[in-house]
């Protein structure tokens, strides 16, 4: 009964309330008497004195008796949710904010025969654990620079799934810088390619501009194209400075206009000395939620799911990224992770996400309490305790935003996380003139950005 209500928060819109209670699957728009009025049922129903007569007593006996259903922690053996590739760290982009090595990377490629056993190893895995989806994703660099390694893994994982009855998912997230005969060749090949693609020309070129300062704008266009007309589903990631913040509902509206989507993943830039150095600067969160809000909007008149990765989700969470979840993530020497940032992030960050290494020969080295200290990493989070996000957003990305030792006051990752999440759980309401009156209201935006405390418990008459 007390876990219960520790997870049951309250998030004010306007001169309402919503009623959340995510371990228990429930929602509901209350106002401030209604508030009053259901701690006060909560407190007579834990001393069987409830009143049925009234209109809070369901909900207070829900939220109070419900079963209550925590996230399933991983647990024994490694049990990925799928294995990631990075074939090579080399990248032909120069983008100004690359989080992933790029500038420092060599050269240097997966051999065939690592390629192959990382295969090999991942479908044992499956046999072992009796699933049958056999789910890989490439990550870079650019990971297409690495072609060859992408096709001797994609033909080793389609022969080994028809001879273990197993169903093959393909995804690769790319720069598309490209021509088109590999375009086609991820169109035929892939189910899922996500798309690095961060507006109209302007910007395009200012976030992701090639070497030399080469234009990358019609390139990523025309392989959008290809891309958008193939089988595979076509997943555009734009990342959001304060360059284009302005100007994402015009960007969704060409992007639904122009390509066969099925998502637009909306990130936000990370700040860095790099960053700065090219006059790049996060958006205003309040304002990136803002525009985050009316791009789904009109998105979901195309059909096309606009996407934040720390958004409310269907289950609750213990992580909202690879981490934590036992991906495995294998580099060109062979090591294995849960993330697929640059070691040196983790590194200055106090952590070590790296658990194992695999040999061209096929030799498995696994370190089972590094697996273990990752997994109970993500389940202590003290920044986390008092926000509605602990169990969709979890944290965000451990490495950048909730480390070992992070500030525990909400940051600006924090307000637009618990911004787009309120407007999610009014839309799953069906109270979409809430969501209307909230984007017309700064202050009733800044109500809800940094609370002390979400808990219902925590308000005050």
């Amino acid at each position: 009964m007390d876990d219960a209500l520790e997870n049951c928060f309250i998030i004010p819109v306007i001169n309402d309330f919503i009623v959340y209670a995510p371990l228990v699957g429930i929602s509901a728009l209350v106002n401030r008497a209604g508030i009053l009025e259901l701690q006060e049922q909560i407190h007579l129903i834990k001393e069987n004195k409830g009143k049925p007569e009234s209109k809070l007593y369901d909900l207070a006996k829900d939220i109070i008796q419900s079963q209550i259903i925590h996230p399933v922690r991983k647990e024994g053996d490694l049990n990925p949710e799928f294995l990631g590739i990075i074939p090579t760290r080399s990248c032909n982009g120069a983008c100004n904010y690359c989080d992933f090595g790029a500038a420092k990377a060599t050269s240097k490629k997966m051999s065939y025969q690592l390629a192959a056993e990382v295969v090999n190893w991942y479908v044992s895995i499956l046999k072992q654990q009796n699933r049958n989806i056999f789910e890989i994703h490439f990550f870079g660099g650019e990971p297409m620079i690495a072609r060859d390694i992408i096709e001797v893994v994609n033909h080793r994982a389609r022969l080994l799934a028809t001879e273990e009855n197993l169903i093959t998912f393909f995804e690769i997230s790319t720069n598309g810088q490209f021509g088109k005969a590999d375009a086609l060749f991820l169109g035929d090949y892939f189910d899922k390619v996500i798309l690095s693609f961060d507006g109209f020309k302007e910007v395009q070129n200012k976030h992701r501009p090639l070497k030399g300062n080469k234009s990358s704008f019609e390139n990523t266009v025309e392989t959008a194209k290809i891309i958008s007309k193939s089988n595979a589903q076509l997943c555009i990631r734009c990342c959001v400075s304060s360059e284009n913040v302005q100007n994402m509902e015009e960007f969704t509206t060409w992007l639904c206009n122009n390509l066969k989507l099925t998502a637009i993943n909306f990130e936000i830039l990370c700040s860095s000395p790099q960053t700065n150095s090219f006059g790049l600067y996060p958006p205003d969160p309040v304002e990136f939620a803002i525009h985050f809000q009316k791009s789904r909007e009109i998105a979901i008149e195309y059909g096309v799911d606009v996407v934040y990765a720390s958004d409310i989700s269907g289950q609750p969470l213990v992580s909202s990224c690879p981490v934590g979840k036992d991906t495995a993530i294998v580099t060109p020497d062979g090591k294995i992770s849960n993330c697929y940032l640059m070691p040196e992030k983790w590194e200055d960050a106090g952590l070590e996400l790296s658990f194992g290494n695999i040999k061209s020969n096929g030799d498995i080295n696994l370190e089972q309490n590094k697996i273990e200290f990752i997994r109970n990493m993500v389940e202590n989070k003290p920044r986390c305790e008092n926000c509605f996000c602990q169990w969709s957003c979890a944290g965000g990305c451990h490495v950048g935003i909730t480390y070992p030792g992070s500030s525990l006051n909400y940051d600006n990752f924090c307000i637009q996380t618990r911004l787009i999440s309120t407007f999610s759980l009014l839309m799953n309401m069906g109270l979409d003139m809430k969501i209307n009156e909230l984007l017309l209201s700064p202050i009733a935006l800044q109500k809800i950005s940094a609370p002390l405390s979400d808990k219902l418990e925590a308000l005050k008459n």
